[in-house]
């Protein structure tokens, strides 16, 4: 068993800072319970040693480690640095030369063990606390008759005080320093989890996703072997492609998160209007979508810096869907596009009077695999890495929608990458 589980048992905090104010903690209680024990010891030789004060302190430090091991780490850590200070200012003026018996060096550690103990997150309290052992330490010490350039005394209080400043600052350095590695490791510990669930559901997902249409196939082949009926025949082959358009579709849209998530951002500058055109251009004249009317609201030489690629990918994502769910219930089926300024960023909305989303999908959309509608033939990533995509850009989407009455994406990106 470790000395460390030994002191405080299983009940250690999970975040890192409140982890190592308990660690810091326990040891100094355990360390000033030495020198109490220390002293006891030499106390049995001197006739004039103070057991009462040495036992005092001794059972108020047991009492802080009990707090400590119960979760009561701020009052047992309070409660000690208190001891600890008012135990080294009654032994000064106890003492009748503090000055050579060193006993005024107490407050050394009692001042910068405020400091690594409650670090730089709670750096108040131990600069509190240091301020307090350096007061006491005056009271306890300073000699107005003696304070001059010419006597010791001087340069000792100047020097304990120099000394106590430079401390304060390393410690803060020091312990700033190891605050912003433990964001670093936190952060990437998280990115990392993150990335190892996302990537668990992508290969169940992916793998379920690549399967069913070549099971589909398999069973389109098999009936096109027992049939010579030309019209089945002709069926089976309309059938055949649109399951491996449905696979290429599904590749691209993964070859797509792949790039989002490795290649580096390539700024270059987009004319908008160029870029909206190309892409409801190579949208609408799929099959079924002729009749879907797309009215464009887009300044004709409005440009940005930005990754021309990514932005290709969301836009190809978020039109192709304003085309996929159009009503064909609805005599007029249309796409609105409108581009404007807005200070230092640029709002795409793209709004349709489509089949709409309903409330209870509205929060989910944007998940990995994550299918809104049963009539949905899709693989259920292009809105995942819409928001993917815009993340690296910077950007940030929006949704609102009415089932029924159609949707509206509006994004936002910055003018200058």
């Amino acid at each position: 068993m470790s000395l460390q589980k030994l002191i405080l048992g299983d009940h250690i905090p999970g975040d890192a800072s409140d982890r190592r104010k308990v660690i810091l903690g326990a040891y100094l209680i355990c360390i000033y319970i030495g020198i109490g024990l220390f002293f006891t010891i030499v106390n049995l030789f001197n006739v004039e040693g103070d057991s009462t004060t040495l036992f005092i302190g001794f059972v108020i430090s047991i009492g802080c480690l009990y707090l400590l091991r119960k979760g009561f780490v701020n009052t047992a850590v309070i409660i000690h640095l208190l001891r600890t200070n008012i135990m080294a200012f009654y032994i000064c003026l106890a003492d009748t030369d503090p000055l050579h018996t060193g006993s005024y060096l107490y407050f050394l550690p009692s001042s910068l063990g405020a400091l690594a103990i409650f670090g730089y997150r709670e750096r108040w309290m131990g600069i509190g606390f240091s301020v307090f052992s350096f007061v006491l330490f005056c009271i306890a010490i300073f000699n107005p008759s003696r304070f001059h350039p010419s006597d010791a005394h001087f340069y000792l209080v100047v020097t304990f005080m120099i000394v106590l400043i430079i401390g304060i600052l390393i410690v803060i350095f020091f312990d700033r320093l190891v605050m912003t590695t433990e964001k670093s490791i936190l952060a990437k510990n998280e990115e990392l989890i993150k990335t190892n669930r996302e990537l668990d559901r992508f290969v169940y997902s992916a793998s379920h996703d690549l399967r069913a249409p070549l099971r589909s196939l398999l069973g389109l082949i098999e009936v096109t072997q027992r049939t010579t009926n030309p019209e089945e025949l002709e069926q089976c082959y309309a059938l055949m492609k649109d399951r491996v358009h449905n696979m290429d579709d599904f590749i691209k849209e993964i070859i797509d998160f792949s790039r989002n998530a490795r290649q580096a951002i390539k700024k270059e500058k987009v004319v908008i209007l160029g870029l909206i055109r190309q892409t409801v251009d190579d949208l609408k004249f799929a099959e079924g979508m002729e009749q879907v009317y797309v009215r464009l609201d887009v300044p004709a030489e409005y440009h940005l810096t930005t990754d021309i690629a990514r932005l290709r990918v969301v836009l190809h994502n978020l039109i192709g869907n304003a085309f996929k769910y159009c009503d064909p219930q609805k005599e007029s089926q249309e796409i609105a596009i409108r581009v404007a300024a807005q200070a230092d960023a640029t709002c795409i909305e793209i709004e349709d009077n489509g089949v709409g989303i309903a409330p209870e999908h509205q929060d989910k959309i944007f998940d990995m695999f994550y299918r809104a509608s049963e009539q949905s033939n899709g693989s259920g990533l292009g809105l995942y890495i819409v928001r993917e995509t815009l993340a690296r850009l910077n950007g940030s989407i929006q949704l609102k929608s009415v089932l029924g009455q159609g949707s509206t994406f509006t994004l936002w990106l910055p003018n200058h990458l």
